[in-house]
């Protein structure tokens, strides 16, 4: 049995990653990706390099690579990828995706959309397109969650990354709340969808405590250490130039992943529980007790190539 997974260079997916290589299920899996760069594949070589099944990576760059990979798995797991200014939508690679495996037998289908990587133009989009989607695939298994935190996180790792090199962030609050869900926990999901459960669901991923942003920003802050405090809107060039603002010279002083979650944080609203055939994560692990009872490090072993031609970020 064989898994091919789609987008397998970010935090969220190599958790996924290693839960699949670690479970002995699969002869052979496929982490394909579209790499723009080359820290996405070094970030992925040096993960893949820790796991001892045995691992394909398989580099995307049109439709026919698309369709070519796809039917080398007999199971498919999508994660929406991180790559925030790649392309105009983030939902057309799954589109693509489903059109390709909707004529194929396959039997689990599953794809994972947390809230941290969508553009945040795009999040009503989503919804159509997960109706369109079981239509054609009846297996067809949709994770949507909320906010991560924990080791594989994209949102809290950023924060982390920020404070601990003493870099500003952009905070314009709303007031919302969100209800972040452990990455573990998210693991555990995906991995009993794997198996066969859920099947034609679409669920919804969220952690039973519901916590506010400057609240999530100063459990970091604690993790790191005594010496580290988080700098809010202490930027002069952002009282600017803020990263939220879509101009053209902001695009060119912060990096997408920054612009992304500034966005996020100035525009996030509370994920709903209707619409979902089922909501999953409630009593999992709690984010006050997590950051109270585990130190966060900091990996600066790999520094985005990418962000280094931007001034700030």
């Amino acid at each position: 049995m064989s898994l091919l997974l789609l987008n397998a260079s970010n935090r969220i997916a190599q958790g996924f990653l290693k839960v699949a290589a670690e479970s002995g299920k699969y002869e052979k899996i496929i982490c394909a990706d579209i790499f723009p760069t080359y820290f996405t594949v070094q970030r992925l070589l040096k993960f893949k390099s820790s796991l001892s099944a045995n691992i394909e990576l398989f580099k995307i760059g049109d439709r026919q690579d698309l369709h070519d990979v796809i039917k080398q798995a007999n199971n498919v797991l999508y994660v929406s990828h991180d790559y925030y200014q790649t392309t105009a939508s983030k939902k057309n690679l799954l589109v693509a995706t489903l059109d390709l495996v909707k004529n194929r037998n396959y039997k689990t289908v599953a794809y994972v959309a947390p809230v941290e990587h969508d553009h945040q133009e795009e999040i009503d989009e989503w919804k159509h397109l997960e109706v369109e989607g079981r239509r054609f695939i009846p297996q067809l298994v949709g994770i949507r969650s909320d906010i991560t935190f924990g080791p594989n996180s994209t949102f809290t790792n950023k924060l982390a990354q920020r404070i601990y090199n003493g870099e500003s962030i952009y905070f314009q609050s709303t007031g919302q709340s969100c209800a972040p869900i452990f990455t573990g926990d998210l693991e555990s999901i995906v991995a009993q969808v794997l198996a066969g459960s859920h099947a034609g669901k679409l669920l919804l991923a969220k952690g039973h405590k519901h916590i506010d942003f400057k609240s999530i920003i100063h459990l970091i802050e604690d993790s790191l250490g005594s010496a580290y405090k988080a700098k809010l809107n202490e930027s002069f060039i952002e009282k600017i130039i803020h990263p939220t603002n879509n101009c053209i010279v902001g695009q060119q002083l912060y990096c997408p992943s920054y612009i992304n979650l500034t966005k996020l944080i100035a525009n996030y609203k509370a994920l709903e529980n209707t619409g979902y055939d089922q909501v999953v994560g409630d009593k999992l692990v709690d984010i006050e007790e997590y950051h109270k009872n585990n130190k966060t490090v900091v990996d600066q072993s790999l520094k985005a190539d990418y962000q280094l031609s931007y001034l700030i970020g």
